[in-house]
């Protein structure tokens, strides 16, 4: 991994980020039928990531979104309100899109031989948003261009690594998927995308 490319990748996102991507809307995910919000919070999924500095996580499953800067709930009509760092939001989700006041993502999938491609395009309170998850890659940034970050599977299953270029530096990233952010093919939505954009640079 070289600044080069990462710088490539930052450059590309301003572009990006403002087009609407191609592919099949992610479905939303819903609690199953009977189920209820529990008093305590139990994860089914989870992301972790490091990059030589202190690492971070945010946990979830159908009804809460929780981490040392994230504490998101699901309403009764279906909206997702809270907070992610220092964002207040309620935000609308549906099939392939989520919205609210300073957040308008489209969330799509296709469908290639090497497995499904998830695609995130759009704003998040006036910082562009464009990455991509492959069955080989994570890449793209989400902060506006200043940083971009290109990952790889690491031969830890549920581990990906790799560069993380801001500002001119190259640091190694480490990201970890478990849980229901594993699987990339009925990914959940919004937890998964809000997650990525909580914790990486």
């Amino acid at each position: 991994m070289t600044l080069r490319r990462l710088a490539v990748l930052a450059s590309s996102s301003a572009i990006l980020a403002c087009a609407t991507p191609s592919g099949t809307p992610v479905a939303v995910t819903t609690p199953a039928p009977g189920e209820v919000k529990q008093s305590t919070f139990k994860a089914d999924g989870e992301i972790f990531f490091d990059a030589q500095a202190a690492g971070t996580s945010v946990a979830w499953n159908d009804f809460y979104m929780r981490g040392p800067n994230v504490n998101m709930a699901l309403d009764s009509k279906g909206q997702w309100g809270g907070n992610i760092g220092n964002r207040n939001m309620i935000v609308t989700v549906k099939p392939g899109r989520v919205t609210g006041d300073g957040v308008d993502l489209f969330v799509v999938q296709k469908t290639t031989p090497k497995g499904p491609v998830l695609s995130v395009q759009g704003m998040y309170f006036q910082r562009q948003v464009w990455f991509t998850i492959k069955p080989g890659e994570i890449q793209g940034t989400t902060d506006g261009g200043h940083c971009s970050f290109d990952l790889y599977p690491a031969k830890q299953p549920g581990f990906w690594t790799g560069g993380v270029g801001c500002g001119g530096s190259l640091r190694e990233g480490v990201l970890q998927l478990s849980g229901t952010a594993a699987n990339l093919a009925q990914p959940p939505m919004p937890q998964l995308f809000f997650a990525l954009i909580a914790v990486l640079p």
